[in-house]
């Protein structure tokens, strides 16, 4: 019987099939959350049928991701419950989105406690609003794009072999300035970005980068989690030119609903209950929000 093990870049196309699959909308279930974020995210796989189970640990504690995929629901659930047991853990099954919990929780006589931490829950917009910026609500971000344009000699390029570098450097220099507020501790970020331009390549990662007067201005990375839904992982901006957030992220939305016709939705994930990136998401008027909860049984 197959055991959970460490992902490596070699997984990301099963994986990235059961996802496509599922049409999930959660960032929870994307390749780069479950490979990239080792030093937060201790993730284990293994699949189960055409399920995909993940098995992680976070401040802590060992949870189960939702097995994400298609068919029977009981098999990975029991697969779950069986390591639980084996190995002395709690049974928490994380990442549940409300529509999956009736059928997550009648597989079981037992009731389960179900909790939902709305720090979490990500934020998905309209992709065409992220791109066009149309509109009174949105006015304040196209002045935004539009000083920055006055200011600056830019263009958008998608990320490739010879700028990925600049990336990487941007990253470094954004850090090191971030280091000196000390009011959250970025080594998880830090090395989750590192890890996704290391296999940038290998998987399909999307990204973007500005180049304003000559130097690097912002850079994003994303990964398609379904038909219809971009997940963006990361949005990295110089702190010292105004409005280049905005633009990365108006170009990058524009470039994906290019490459994707199908593109509707861009999951933009959640603010971790940190406020100014909250306010900063909701600026952006989110269509709709994702809620997960967590489903615990005594076992």
């Amino acid at each position: 019987m197959e055991q959970f093990r460490k992902p490596t870049p070699a997984d990301f196309k099963w994986i990235h099939e059961l996802i496509l699959a599922a049409d999930v909308k959660s960032a929870d279930f994307s390749f780069c959350n479950i490979y990239c974020w080792d030093l937060n995210i201790d993730s284990y796989v293994r699949r189960v049928n055409d399920r995909l189970l993940v098995k992680m640990c976070l401040h802590g504690e060992i949870m189960y991701l939702y097995p994400a995929g298609v068919g029977d629901l009981a098999p990975a659930v029991r697969a779950i419950a069986e390591d639980a047991r084996i190995n002395g853990h709690r049974l928490i099954i994380r990442g549940v989105t409300e529509d999956a919990l009736s059928s997550l929780t009648g597989l079981s006589d037992r009731e389960p406690n179900i909790t939902c931490d709305k720090d979490y829950s990500d934020y998905v917009y309209l992709a065409s609003d992220l791109a066009e910026l149309s509109g009174k609500r949105y006015h304040s971000k196209k002045n935004h794009v539009n000083r920055f344009t006055a200011d600056h000699e830019w263009h958008f390029e998608p990320i490739t072999r010879d700028n990925l570098g600049l990336c990487r450097d941007m990253a470094a220099r954004w850090f090191a300035d971030m280091e000196a507020e000390r009011d959250y501790d970025y080594a998880g970020e830090a090395e989750a970005i590192h890890n996704a331009l290391a296999i940038y390549f290998d998987v399909g990662f999307d990204g973007g980068i500005i180049i304003a007067d000559g130097e690097p201005a912002a850079f994003t990375i994303g990964e398609m989690i379904s038909k219809n839904t971009l997940n963006t992982h990361f949005e990295k901006a110089s702190p010292h030119v105004n409005g280049a957030y905005t633009v990365i992220n108006q170009e990058f939305a524009r470039y994906m609903l290019n490459k994707y016709p199908g593109l509707t939705y861009i999951n933009r994930e959640e603010d971790m209950g940190i406020e100014n990136l909250r306010l900063a998401k909701q600026s952006y008027h989110p269509a709709f929000m994702v809620d997960k909860f967590n489903v615990e049984w005594t076992i």
